[in-house]
């Protein structure tokens, strides 16, 4: 639901209160191009309603796949091409609507100078709405939207200093880093909102972005997912993650002055149960139909309570020299720049779990956790002042859709981050001193190369990261994409010492973990197919063993990953498939061998006006021990309880467009109808609940 930017280079001792809702209720104002269409056609659209379930029956698949090698562009024949709106010829012209002429850009501001165009109008993968399948390859979660989540395709972590190491919420996280900021000439809104089988379940976005007198631009950022009702939920069991972000930057037209200052809060309160007793399920498949009422199961934690809060603000100020226009040539000439970032961030961690009689399930297992009778807690705050400063000189250019982007880059740098550290009940000063570099190349849209270099002088010494990206383009022979990945990084604080009570739960000395990774993918795209092959070497890796305990391995752990990526069209049907083979050492690592990600729909037009994906998404994956989240230790460990067969999902939905409004509705996990006793679980002892109807919208609007 959220725009994409494109590929790019490399608790509380107190419940909060419940939201609850009003008594009047919410509609949505159609556009005027609605107006006109609905009476005439609203027989038909109920018709093509009742119609859905009826056709997708028989019907299988899912994925989040496009064509890698294609630009996304619709072209003649294409479902969403419109002679009336795409009337430019060129492919790189053809996505952008008529109102939108000047398009809209996104970039990061770690590297302003590289831009992608910012799409979100077409309806592939709309459906997919939750953050742990609106990226490559699923994240599993604790079965709830905006739960833990963790990736089912191993990934390495990039790291930057001294590390903490929750990363449970990672896959929702906003901050100043990661924020998409947008070139545009006119003023746009983007809106969504997803409603779940409740009311009190939510998902929603919105996004501002205009520009000001003298280059600057401002930027809105808001998104809340909330998991309140207590028929959608398993017992004890909710959350509300909401996310902002502003940010200003400022651009004057002709100066050689740019600024970036943004504020980022993240905020995460949560009521975790720690999955739910297995016996519980079995008696409630001996009474068909209890299974569908959640709060007959019992959970393994009664009353744990998780609030995370994380708070950012920060500068980013450059000061650019040269990079004056040729009079003759009209290219610009080599650029410096010199930039100077300041960032703050505030980060405070509490957990707090009551012990309750019903809890004993959980503390059979984890009986060294129980410190005091009366429950346990967990309390950290981690304060980070970065101070930073880069000299990069480049070329800038125009890439084939109009988006700024660099012939080339050499930059160095310097960064001193101060961390502050206080676990109950001591604290802890850290300093960590980087030196950063990066060469890149990109001499044409077709050819992009890119090396960069960290290095850890001051704090965690000796530790690095040694990292290249590149991608050749070969028009219709394919695209090749290359990386590779060679890094040296000291255990995460939470690995090393962890406290319960205010007293060391574990306090390790690990070594230091060295990890190698290649990876390529090769698209052809007059088969439309990718496929990838990615090899890991980690040596001294750290990992959370099945009694939630840090372990490290000894000798070296390898990973094997084969992806394949196809989409096949037959008429105005499409079946994209995305499929993930891993071999790894299952006394580390616990992954499936086999993840399938599959869509079969419908995608033409309906009236002539109508932009419509009719089908349904499958995902699968063979058996395997999954990953326990404990929430009292906040990681996903090993564990030897569960292990699951064969099992799969079944969504059929149903999505359409007009202009720049969208509209989805689909029936989430559909075989749970002649498959009720065999739940999803790709968290142990977390099932994902039976099934249910979603609807979401989205709109955008310019000026």
């Amino acid at each position: 639901m959220a725009g994409t930017a494109g590929a790019r280079f490399f608790p509380g001792e107190r419940q909060w209160p419940r939201e609850t809702s009003g008594s009047g209720r919410k509609f949505l104002k159609f556009p005027d191009q609605l107006r006109g269409l609905r009476l005439s056609c609203r027989e038909s659209v109920l018709r093509a309603a009742t119609l859905l379930l009826l056709v997708l029956l028989g019907t299988c698949a899912s994925a989040q796949i496009l064509d890698p090698s294609s630009s996304g562009r619709p072209v003649i024949g294409d479902p969403d091409f419109d002679a009336s709106t795409d009337r430019r010829a060129t492919p790189q012209e053809q996505r952008e609507e008529l109102p939108d002429t000047f398009g809209i850009f996104v970039y990061q501001v770690e590297n302003p100078n590289d831009e992608a165009a910012w799409r979100d109008s077409l309806l592939d993968q709309f459906q997919r709405y939750e953050p742990a399948r609106k990226v490559d390859f699923d994240f599993a979660t604790i079965g709830q939207l905006g739960g833990a989540a963790y990736p089912l395709m191993y990934r390495p972590i990039l790291r930057r200093g001294t590390e903490l190491g929750f990363r449970q919420f990672d896959l929702y996280q906003v901050d100043g880093e990661n924020l998409d900021y947008y070139r545009l000439e006119r003023p746009f809104t983007y809106l969504a909102h997803v409603r779940e089988n409740q009311q009190e379940d939510t998902w929603t976005t919105a996004k501002f972005s205009r520009n000001f007198a003298d280059g600057v631009n401002l930027l809105l950022d808001y998104s809340r997912i909330a998991q309140l009702s207590r028929q959608g939920q398993y017992p004890s069991q909710s959350l509300r993650n909401t996310h902002v972000a502003t940010a200003f930057s400022i651009r004057p037209p002709g100066s050689r002055y740019t600024g970036y200052f943004s504020f980022a809060a993240n905020t995460y309160e949560q009521l975790q149960n720690g999955g739910i007793v297995p016996a519980s399920i079995e008696a409630a498949n001996e009474n068909e139909g209890e299974v569908n009422n959640l709060q007959n199961l019992q959970p393994f934690l009664e009353n744990t309570r998780l609030r995370h809060s994380y708070r950012q603000w920060m500068a980013t100020q450059s000061l650019q020299f040269g990079g004056t226009r040729d009079t003759l040539s009209g290219e610009e000439k080599r650029a410096f720049t010199l930039t100077h970032r300041l960032r703050l961030d505030n980060r405070r961690y509490r957990l707090s779990s009551e012990f309750a009689a019903q809890d004993t399930n959980y503390f059979n297992r984890y009986p060294e956790v129980l410190l005091d009778p009366r429950g346990v807690r967990n309390q950290i705050e981690h304060n980070i002042l970065e101070n930073s400063i880069n000299l990069s000189t480049f070329r800038r250019g125009k890439s084939g859709e109009r988006a700024t982007v660099q012939k080339d880059l050499l930059e160095v740098g310097v960064s001193h981050l101060l961390h502050q550290l206080d676990q109950e009940p001591g604290d802890s000063t850290i300093n960590n001193l980087l030196l950063t570099g990066k060469l890149g190349l990109r001499p044409s849209d077709r050819l992009r190369l890119l090396i960069s270099g960290q290095l850890n002088v001051v704090g965690q010494t000796g530790d690095y990261r040694i990292s290249g990206e590149g991608e050749l383009d070969l028009g219709r022979a394919g695209k090749l994409e290359l990386r590779a990945l060679n890094q040296l990084y000291a255990p995460d604080v939470v690995q090393q010492t962890y406290r319960l009570n205010g007293l060391d739960f574990w306090d390790n000395d690990f070594a230091k973990t060295l990890e190698l990774r290649l990876e390529g993918a090769y698209t052809l795209p007059v088969v439309k197919i990718r496929a990838g092959l990615a090899y890991s070497l980690l040596t001294n890796y750290v990992y959370f063993g099945p009694e939630g305990r840090p372990l490290q391995a000894d000798g070296v752990n390898s990973i094997l990953q084969l992806t394949a990526e196809r989409r096949l069209d037959f008429g105005k049907w499409r079946l994209d498939n995305r499929l993930l083979l891993q071999q790894a050492d299952q006394a580390v690592f616990r992954l499936p061998q086999v993840y399938g990600e599959h869509s079969l729909y419908f995608s033409g037009k309906w009236f002539k006006v109508l932009n419509v994906n009719l089908g349904l998404d499958l995902r699968f994956a063979t058996g395997f021990r999954p990953y326990y989240y404990n929430p009292i230790l906040q990681q996903f460990h090993l564990q030897e309880e569960q292990e699951t067969g064969f099992q799969y999902q079944v969504d059929p939905f149903f999505s359409m467009r007009v202009t720049r409004f969208r509209f989805f509705l689909k029936y989430v996990q559909l075989q749970s109808l002649w498959n009720g006793g065999q739940l999803v679980y790709l968290t142990a002892e977390h099932p994902f609940p039976n099934q249910s109807l979603r609807f979401g919208v989205s709109w955008r609007l310019l000026d």
